[in-house]
């Protein structure tokens, strides 16, 4: 019987450190996220956190990103790191989201990884 007990526990842990950490950030949607002249301002550690790292040796420092919502659409946005001060923005393909969800201030996103 405590041979089963440890035996499971064993496979309990095995398990538990072969899955893959999930990260994950939400924000709450400003007035300035969701119009149509700027860009979903991302705070910094979530940016580091959850999306590919950005080359910096690139000026300024961009991506093109993908992410899939709860139907399976595929949007793609352009990450930037630009500013003054410099902060991490999704622009491009994000108003477009922003006006197919019909996503006003207050709204939330969620992302994962």
């Amino acid at each position: 019987m405590q041979y089963e007990k440890e035996a499971l526990l064993a496979s309990e842990l095995a398990l538990k450190q072969t899955r893959s950490q999930t990260e994950f950030f939400c924000k709450t949607l400003t007035a300035s996220d969701t119009s149509t002249h700027g860009g979903f301002s991302v705070p910094r550690r979530a940016a580091e956190k959850i999306f590919p790292a950005l080359d910096f040796s690139m000026q300024p420092p961009a991506q093109e990103i993908q992410a899939r919502d709860l139907h399976e659409n595929i949007w793609t946005f352009r990450h930037i790191y630009r500013g003054q001060p410099k902060r991490h923005l999704l622009t491009t393909g994000w108003s477009l989201f922003v006006s197919r969800k019909k996503l006003f201030a207050g709204d939330s996103v969620l992302f994962i990884r």
